[in-house]
């Protein structure tokens, strides 16, 4: 025992060093995001936010930076906030709402956490169904929290202790009216909801008494609001020291705003605004000012505004109907300056000016007028989209010159604007990256000029003298750098294109990362800026229609073959793009982008004919290539980047699709193999619904392409095997082999007794992960376990399953299952909830991974040649698989395994795990073939080490050590030039970016080494060697003489 901790102790100490404290920032770099902001508000010098990531944040409106965040869980999902006391902020999550919380608004401190509900008992409904709203108690003097649940529950809490005061629910729970929105006045507490009927809703509001929670007043409102828009706002009047108005509903029905003044009594007369006809009314955060803004149907926007006994008009925005050809749609945000006093914004962008237009109205209410101020501002929409949504400082001074403006964007873009000077910029779009890859960047020497070290046309003594030269700058230049020079680091990069170059290493790379916001970007590896930017077109559906962009898949392919200044050949690559664009009129097609990875410019040929570079400005152009959805794509191994897609009627269609690329794809057709899914109706049921889960089953399907001129003009694929999963199995992803071609350099693992083990290296292997539900996840006759999750390994070639496993499903979900698969290796990782069930690593509940690996034959020193092996042998099945599970402290979010170049390193496992946090696992730690017992003097020559049943939970294997690297969905890794290193990139939430060396650096000399010393030694040796040459020469001299 005491043998083998030893053993893991070095093991991680000697993987302890790859990061010193010293490296931290400078061979990783750490992007903190928030995701894509949904709601804004001004607090101060901070910026509150609620984005699409479930994030609350604030971030510094002076320079844009997170002060502080909180990150939600996917089943906690943030439902409403509101600010108290002007220090605090009180927050609403959870299914119904179910938890409250309130922070500190300047340290993000949480103050109060209480569960008001059992999640697993929210009711769901189609509508808003959760507000808070907070206000002085004058019974108690202190501030309380009134908060809606559920859609039936009113609660009053107080904001220090958490004890509920009160809490109310309705008597229906839900089933008939549905409550939405609270109000407060210092008389009682408003709930307001809707009560649906056949056609339409009908208003219902109920009156709760401040002190005790019982109910004053409950009335159904005469109203028909439409159903898909059944928008109501909530308005508060002024109050005069003598007088203190009720509040006031209003609502649209059949074009005309309608108005209630409501008293605790619920005892009044609905108000009608003839003359004018609307189209929809918006609350922009003024309704405890008493305005909103009502759209009328001849394309203006009129603020209304609620005095006490009416509603009128007082003010109009004229020619704001959008989209137009002079401006798009404008979009307003309401706030309160210093004095309380209300104030709108209106922006949109101008087509004339081409520059975003922003106008402030500011209601003098003393002298029954208004004002409206404006100015330009150069808003970049080809990089950033349209301005979807804006928020506005209102504290700020009146003067446009001090004016906040904070635009979210459609691509995720987060800017603000001080009048027409852009403060700062959060690409908050990165969150949301779905595909991503490296491409090396040219070294230095590629930017020079072919003709400064040509020999092109020179003699044989001028080619002579020029390597000479050559080779001796070349000795100068790397004696002095060993001799002398330091390691240098790499300084921040240029912007430039046309200077982008990679450092000695290969470290520095570019990172294409395509996003859901249709935004694809250019990165720089070493230190994550942002090198370029470029929108994706949406062709045909850019004008009215409107849609969006996918990315789909991914590809770095080569380009085209030049030479360079030192006239080593070189091969360009380019990226290419599948994505699907879905338009807003429900048409879905393949689009395919080719991009310039250094540049992002668009280099997709035109007509086959050479590469057509294409302007910076604007968005992408990119392919229709299938209309309509893809089901598959993969890249021809034709050398030539030829990318084919299936679609849905199994055709294969090219990119680019030329005669060439279709005789490539006729030479490999046999080659080429897929593995797609379909549904079928179970026999068992065959007048059952298709609809229905139970009366069908899913099949993995095996194709191979061929052509038949009279179906098609083109290849098609064609079944040739079936696999049949078991009821209520379904399929929710498919994992690839990991290996890159001709990055494995070892074929087999030397025993300690001299044998060998050979792996199997099957390039169709694939993982496909099942859930299963229903009778289908029964593992007896008598026992039903609920949901399950399923893992097999197959040949897609011909549909051999060669390991398969079941695994438990918490809660019914199998988003926790994760794995990987390179070479012969398998990792995959689950949670286990059930004790003593007879599955992989049962016995105990908690976070498992499982190390498999597989070797081929029955036996060391079988070989079969899995490498070039035909997959329709039989001896491909032929194989031997060991397995071992480990316990683990924490869940894991993503995995993958280090890269390199030529597959020489050992290859490390990268996990990110639900602690926010990104760490390796040293391949030793997971041999599946660790014995159990005590270590042999073989196996310790192999070097394996005792089993131990838990996995080290070392901080020293910790990538990100004090970095929070949030929600990690993907982890891609890519190889330097370096053979020891690999690059490590985590994406999710956050990015996060590191260098990993699992065997250490043993190419590159250490930053301590004593170069002096040992140029003196090389130096003392050829001096001695100078001063003993004349002896020696004498003495062979003398030898020769007077030999016998």
């Amino acid at each position: 025992m005491f043998h083998s901790l030893l053993v893991v102790s070095l093991s991680l100490a000697a993987a302890s060093w790859a990061l010193h404290e010293s490296d931290v920032g400078v061979v990783d770099w750490h992007s903190r995001l928030i995701g894509v902001p949904l709601q804004n508000t001004f607090h101060g010098d901070l910026v509150l936010t609620v984005t699409a990531s479930n994030v609350f944040a604030a971030l510094n409106a002076t320079d844009g930076e997170i002060v502080w965040r909180s990150i939600h869980d996917d089943d906690d999902h943030i439902m409403a906030f509101d600010v108290y006391d002007d220090l605090n902020v009180a927050l609403l999550s959870g299914p119904g709402g179910s938890t409250l919380r309130t922070y500190d608004t300047s340290t993000g401190h949480l103050l109060l956490e209480r569960r008001l509900h059992n999640p697993k008992h929210a009711r769901q409904h189609e509508l808003q169904h959760t507000a808070i709203i907070t206000g002085r108690v004058s019974v108690e003097g202190s501030t309380a929290l009134f908060v809606l649940t559920n859609g039936d529950t009113v609660s009053r809490i107080d904001s220090q202790s958490g004890d509920v005061a009160w809490t109310w629910s309705s008597s229906d729970n839900g089933s008939l009216v549905v409550y939405s929105h609270i109000g407060i006045t210092p008389d009682a507490v408003y709930a307001i909801g809707l009560v649906r009927s056949k056609a339409a809703y009908t208003l219902h509001v109920t009156t709760l008494s401040i002190a005790s929670g019982s109910v004053i007043a409950s009335v159904d409102i005469p109203a028909n609001l439409a159903t898909d828009m059944p928008g109501f706002v909530f308005l508060k009047a002024s109050a005069s020291p003598l007088i203190v108005p009720g509040p006031c509903l209003a609502w649209l029905e059949s074009s005309s705003i309608r108005a209630a003044v409501l008293t605790p009594e619920l005892k009044g007369q609905v108000q009608i605004l003839p003359g004018v006809n609307y189209t929809h009314i918006q609350d922009i955060g003024l309704g405890g000012a008493g305005q909103f803004i009502a759209f009328t149907q001849d394309g203006s926007v009129h603020v209304m505004r609620y005095g006490g006994d009416s509603l009128r008009l007082i003010w109009e925005f004229t020619d704001v109907q959008a989209p137009s050809r002079v401006h798009t749609e404008s979009y307003f945000a309401g706030s309160l300056d210093e004095d309380g006093e209300p104030r709108i914004a209106r922006v949109y962008w101008s087509h004339a000016n081409r520059q975003a237009i922003h106008q402030t109205f500011t209601p003098r209410l003393a002298e029954g007028k208004g004002q409206v101020t404006g100015y330009a501002f150069p808003f970049q929409t080809h990089e950033h989209g349209v301005i979807r949504h804006v928020t506005f400082d209102g504290r700020s001074s009146e003067t446009d010159e001090t004016t906040r403006l904070l635009l979210t964007t459609s691509t995720g873009t987060l800017q603000l604007w001080k009048h027409n000077t852009l403060q700062w910029s959060r690409e908050e779009a990165l969150s949301t990256i779905r595909v991503a890859a490296f491409i090396p960047l040219p070294p230095p020497t590629a930017s020079g000029s072919l003709s400064t070290g040509s020999t092109v046309g020179q003699g044989i003594s001028s080619t002579v003298l020029t390597c000479i030269r050559r080779f001796s700058k070349s000795i100068l230049h790397h004696f002095y750098t060993y001799t002398m020079g330091p390691i240098t680091r790499e300084v921040g990069p240029t912007q430039s294109s046309d200077t982008l170059h990679s450092d000695q290493f290969g470290f520095r790379q570019v990172i294409v990362a395509a996003t859901t916001g249709g935004v694809l970007y250019g990165l720089d590896s070493s230190n994550g800026r942002v090198i370029w930017r470029r929108l994706f077109g949406l062709g045909w559906a850019s004008g009215r229609v409107g849609g969006r962009v996918l990315p789909v898949k991914m590809y770095v392919l080569p380009a085209k073959a030049g030479r360079l200044a030192n006239e080593e050949e070189t091969t360009k690559q380019t990226v290419v793009l599948v994505t699907q664009r879905q338009a807003h009129n429900g048409l879905v097609d393949t689009v395919v982008f080719e991009v310039d990875p250094l540049t992002g410019d668009d280099v997709r040929p035109e007509d086959g004919e050479g590469d057509t570079p294409r302007s910076r400005n604007g968005p992408l152009e990119g392919k229709d290539v299938i209309q309509g959805p893809m089901i598959e794509s993969f890249v021809i191994p034709d050398g030539q980047g030829t990318v084919a897609m299936l679609d849905e009627f199994l055709q294969v269609q090219l990119y680019p699709d030329t005669p060439a690329t279709r005789a490539s794809l006729a030479r490999l057709a046999p080659s080429l193999h897929l593995v797609l899914s379909a549904r079928i109706s179970s026999p068992s049921s065959p007048g059952a619904s298709s609809n229905n889960d139970a009366s069908t089953r899913t099949q993995l399907v095996g194709h191979r392409l061929a052509f038949n001129d009279d179906v098609s003009i083109v290849h098609v694929a064609y079944p040739t095997w079936k696999i049949t999963l078991g009821p209520g199995e379904t399929i929710w992803e498919t994992i690839l082999n990991g290996k890159r071609v001709g990055e494995e350099a070892s074929v087999g693992k030397v025993l300690g007794d001299r044998r060998t083990l050979y792996k199997y290296l099957n390039r169709h292997l694939r993982v496909v992960l099942t859930e299963v539900k229903g009778s289908g996840a029964q593992t007896g006759p008598e026992e039903n376990l609920g949901a399950m999750c399923g893992l097999y390994v197959l040949d897609s070639v011909k549909g051999t399953v060669l390991y398969q496993v079941r695994l438990p499903a918490p809660e019914g979900r199998c988003d926790d299952v994760r794995a990987a698969l390179v070479d012969h290796w398998l990792v995959y990782t689950y949670f286990e909830d059930r004790a003593g069930v007879g599955m992989a690593g049962g016995g105990t509940k908690g976070w498992r991974i499982v190390s498999v690996e597989m070797y081929e034959g029955k036996k060391p020193d079988d070989v079969t040649r899995s490498s070039e092996l035909s997959s329709y042998s039989n001896a491909t099945t032929d194989i031997t698989t060991y397995e071992q599970a480990y316990l683990i402290p924490y869940g894991v979010t993503a995995l993958s395994t280090t890269s390199t170049r030529l597959g020489v390193t050992i290859k490390n496992l990268i996990v990110a795990n639900r602690r926010h946090a990104v760490h390796f696992v040293p391949r030793r730690l997971l041999d599946a073939r660790r014995p159990l017992g005590k270590v042999s003097p073989s196996e310790a020559e192999e070097g394996l080490i005792t089993y131990d049943a838990v996995l080290p939970d070392d901080a020293r294997l910790s990538l990100s050590h004090n970095y929070e690297v949030a929600n990690v969905r993907q982890i891609i890794s890519a190889p330097s030039r370096l053979e020891s290193t690999s690059l490590v990139l985590a994406i999710g939430l956050d990015l996060f970016l590191t260098r990993v060396s699992p065997s250490g650096t043993f190419d590159v000399l250490s930053e301590n080494f004593n170069k002096a010393q040992l140029v003196l030694t090389i130096g003392g040796l050829a001096l001695a060697i100078g001063l003993v040459r004349p002896a020696v020469r004498r003495r062979q001299l003398r030898g020769r003489w007077y030999s016998v």
